[in-house]
């Protein structure tokens, strides 16, 4: 029996020491309202934790990395994780899912509706990658810079 994606992200950034970073994750059944609660769960996240300067940049590439593992990742019966990670110089997303397939950026052609997902996260997240899972799947994330304020900036 194939593995099956768990509430554990064992290969994301390993947990921190207390006071360096922290982070939240939370499972979705692989359908089309998967992407609207996962916005949900990363902006009630991150405003909990009073990180929302970049709240609508994290929401969108959330539905776009969601949507995507929901649409080509995670095969049917299956679970996306989404993990909100808040560390020291930047805050991040990953969307984990159990399908093999690799994503790639491309070049959509004019008419299609679809394929412009990670142009979208590239155009928004500071950075994003995809990186292999301990098991089955992979792992797309955004990283988000921290806004600070420069030393002596008045406020």
């Amino acid at each position: 029996m194939a593995s099956r994606l768990t509430n554990q992200a064992t290969d994301a950034a390993p947990d921190l020491l207390p006071g360096t970073g922290r982070h939240r994750t939370m499972l979705f059944p692989r359908r089309r309202t998967a992407p609207r609660t996962a916005c949900d769960f990363v902006a009630a996240t991150l405003t909990e934790w009073g990180e929302t300067s970049r709240l609508d940049d994290m929401r969108l590439c959330t539905s776009e990395l969601v949507t995507n593992a929901v649409r080509h990742g995670a095969p049917v019966g299956r679970l996306v994780l989404v993990r909100v990670e808040s560390l020291d110089e930047e805050l991040r997303i990953e969307v984990h899912d159990s399908g093999e397939n690799k994503p790639t950026q491309r070049v959509p052609e004019e008419s299609p509706v679809d394929g412009r997902g990670l142009l979208i996260v590239a155009a928004t997240a500071d950075s994003w990658g995809v990186k292999e899972r301990t098991g089955p799947g992979k792992c797309v994330w955004a990283a988000f810079n921290r806004i600070t304020e420069p030393q002596g900036a008045i406020s």
